[in-house]
């Protein structure tokens, strides 16, 4: 498997993000899986998880990949700004 790092920004924030590529020969074509490390792949306690397979080229698969990260990433600050907003609304509400 072909580790790698990128820095993808989303709303001002920057997440590093460990992927890795997993290329086989399938009928004499490449298939290329996309995998995404939930932290520093040297480590015992990361895992990988697959993003997507059967992609026909390295460059392909990283630019969906990173594409991917970039919306859980989105996804995941929506989701963080809704947790604070629910507490502060909680907070006003007098019993």
């Amino acid at each position: 498997m072909i580790k790698f790092k990128r820095h993808i920004k989303v709303d001002g924030e920057v997440f590093e993000t460990w992927m890795g590529l997993e290329i086989k020969k399938k009928n004499g074509r490449p298939n290329v899986g996309v995998y995404y490390y939930t932290d520093d792949p040297d480590l015992e306690t990361s895992e990988h998880n697959l993003i997507k397979a059967n992609f026909q080229s390295k460059e392909e698969a990283v630019k969906y990949g990173c594409l991917f990260m970039r919306g859980m990433y989105k996804d995941m600050i929506k989701r963080e700004k809704g947790l604070t907003d629910n507490k502060e609304e909680e907070t006003d509400i007098d019993w």
